[in-house]
Parts: structure tokens; sequence; C-alpha cells
């Protein structure tokens, strides 16, 4: 059996011991193994190579609409370019509720949510998330991403990507916008998008082995009262609380009474980030 004693090592050998000294660092120093020259060279680079990028390229890609109440909510998937790129699509929402793809594997809840008065109509998204309600005064959002390949958290690249855009395209409007859940939300998550603490937009992610998925939705125009009475209603069936106070819409952010759906549209068709 070997020993360690102070700073030698005892080798047993039967009975008998031999004492070896070991050569300890003084204090404050480190051992470095040798390093070969072109072991050198890759170390270097290395240390000198640029670091990748924590977000791609973002663009929005396509306009569309919602059509019929039973519809199924698409997963635009014609969208998707090159590695580490990431396309947007912009929609006008019919009113319904749309519940998450997880939350819709309980036929129990998805009966509840029927029996709520005054449901204009479910649908079950492909994404996740909980509970949202689309109509004319809400922006229909969706993306498609592609993970470069060396990436590999695929939803933190895709939501820090689209983070990016989000505060591009909201300071347009004079908002300055942050990404973290807000308690009293509706549709509560890490990936909310707000604005004084008040929660703007929701997104809900769906990641597959080549591509990852975004479908959310905006306020538009300030909530109306219906509307949050089903958000209310739908995320109590959950035990989750929904606070009215909790959350905005773009108009009122932008202090821009009026606006609608349209004009953000057009307004963000152009808007793009670079790798950053």
């Amino acid at each position: 059996m070997d020993v360690a004693v102070g700073h030698r090592v005892v080798v047993g050998h039967g009975s008998q011991c031999c004492h070896f000294q070991r050569r300890v660092p003084p204090p404050g120093c480190a051992t470095v193994a040798p390093v070969s020259a072109d072991r050198a060279d890759t170390v270097t680079a290395l240390e000198t190579a640029p670091a990748r990028p924590r977000a791609g390229p973002v663009r929005v890609a396509e306009v569309s609409a919602e059509g019929g109440l039973e519809d199924p909510p698409e997963l635009p998937l014609h969208l998707a370019g090159e590695p580490g790129t990431v396309a947007v699509q912009l929609r006008t929402t019919v009113r319904r509720v749309a519940i998450g793809a997880g939350l819709a594997r309980r036929p129990e809840l998805l009966a509840a949510v029927r029996a709520l008065p005054g449901l204009p109509g479910l649908a079950t998204s492909p994404a996740g998330g909980t509970f949202v309600i689309g109509g004319p005064g809400w922006l229909g959002l969706c993306a498609v991403g592609v993970p470069p390949p060396e990436r590999g958290m695929p939803l933190d690249w895709i939501n820090d990507s689209l983070s990016a855009w989000f505060r591009a395209a909201l300071a347009g409007f004079g908002v300055r916008a942050v990404t973290g859940r807000v308690e009293g939300g509706w549709c509560p998550g890490f990936s909310d998008v707000a604005v004084d603490g008040r929660k703007l937009a929701g997104l809900g992610y769906k990641v597959t082995r080549d591509w990852v998925v975004m479908r959310g939705m905006m306020a538009v125009a300030p909530i109306a009262e219906d509307d949050m009475d089903l958000l209310v209603a739908c995320h109590r069936l959950i035990g989750v609380e929904v606070v009215p106070a909790a959350n905005t819409s773009l108009a009122e952010a932008a202090g821009a009474p009026g606006l609608g759906v349209g004009e953000v549209i057009e307004r963000w068709r152009d808007v793009r980030t670079a790798p950053g």
C-alpha cells in the first residue's frame, strides 16, 4: 500500500519501505505540464478565436392571416432557412382561445374550458404554453429557427435571437422591452416580453432535432374586458392567477391610442437583426 506522509510518498514492498521525496511547488504557484509547439499554436488559436454569437440573425419572412375558428394553428416550417438563422411570421388572428400542446393532453381540462361561458372557440397550439386568445386587437407571432450545429442549447439560442429582435422592433415605437417571466401575466413563462414590468407578448416553443418553432401573441390594442375575463377563467382552471394590472398592450406602452395590428405589421416588415 502506498501512503502519503507530509510531502513524501512511502511505497510499501512487503516488509520493506522506500521513501521518495515529492517535489512540491512553492505556495501560489501552479504546476503546468509541458506543451509542444504544435499544441501551443492550437491553444493560442483557441484563445484568440472570436466568441460564438449568442443570437442569430432574425428577419420577417412572411405575413399571414388565420382563417376560420376551426382551422388548426400552423407550424410554418416552410420558412426554415440556413443553419443559424431565424425567420418570423406576422399574422392577423381570429378570436378564439388556444391551449398549449401539453395541457391539451388533459381531456378533463379541455372539457372544463369548453364549458366556460362566452368561449368563442378553442384550438390546440402545436407549441408549448398555457392559454392565449386572438382577435382584432391581437398580433399573432410565429418563428422558425435552425440552430447552428455548434450550439448545444437551441432553446436558449432562439430565445436570445428573438429577444434581440423584439427589442429592435419595439424600439421603433419608443418602447424598451425586456424578456423574463411576469407574475400575473397571461400564459406566463421565461420568454415573456415585458414593458415596465407588465406583460406585452407571450411566446411558446417547440423543439426538435432539426429546428425550433415559436408561436405567440401580442396585445396591440388594450386588452378588452371580455378577453381578460376569458384569460383569467382559463388560467384559474390550472391554478394560475392572471392579474389584469400585470398586463399591457403596445398601444398603451407606446402612448399610441388607436394603434392597430395592420399598422404594426407594416412597420415591422423590414425589421431585422444581425448576429450578436
